[in-house]
């Protein structure tokens, strides 16, 4: 989770995207959902178009406003009441990154790409849970800057009142400044 000397920034594939959904074809009704609508109503159902991508979404709420505008939907297809506003990105993207372009483009669902296969469904809960993870994240790497910053005024007041090299091996630890010698030992077997 860390680089060297700084903390990575979480993206889309650190997110739970694969559940809170199903993927159906095109021609599937309402009524052959409606079983597991009922155990999962917030997940939305992906349907996809002739060549196996991803067209549209529909949720229970679809469904509640067809049923409203008086419409037969045990037989009602998908496709007839999906939302077509479906917003692409790959499982790399930076959360930060993905969250910005999702607000801009407020998309009617977001699904998540492994090059060219489907990886899962960016559902309104992880939107709300990435947004969390991102402040978070922030917190966190400016509190290691300020750690940083700290033990590093710190060694350089510990070498100039005393060169005790245990505690600048502390310090330089703390510091990470002693992950080429871990690499040496590593390679080396020990």
């Amino acid at each position: 989770m860390y680089s060297r000397g700084s903390m990575q920034a979480p993206t889309i594939s650190d997110m739970s995207i694969t559940d809170e959904h199903v993927v159906v074809d095109r021609k599937t009704t309402v009524g052959m959902v409606s079983e597991r609508l009922s155990r999962s109503p917030d997940d939305a159902i992906l349907v996809t178009d002739k060549a196996g991508n991803v067209a549209g979404v529909v949720t229970s709420k679809d469904i509640f406003k067809a049923l409203g505008e008086g419409k037969g939907v045990v037989k009602l297809r998908l496709e007839k009441i999906m939302r077509t506003n479906v917003f692409t990105t790959e499982a790399n993207t930076p959360l930060a990154e993905a969250l910005t372009q999702i607000s801009k483009q407020g998309p009617d669902a977001i699904v998540i790409m492994d090059g060219p296969n489907f990886a899962g469904y960016f559902s309104p809960d992880d939107y709300r849970s990435a947004s969390r993870r991102i402040e978070a994240h922030q917190s966190m790497a400016s509190r290691l800057k300020q750690s940083k910053s700290a033990l590093t005024e710190a060694a350089s007041e510990v070498e100039e009142t005393d060169p005790d090299q245990e505690k600048m091996d502390l310090i330089n630890l703390l510091l990470g400044d002693n992950e080429e010698e871990e690499e040496e030992e590593i390679s080396s077997g020990f």
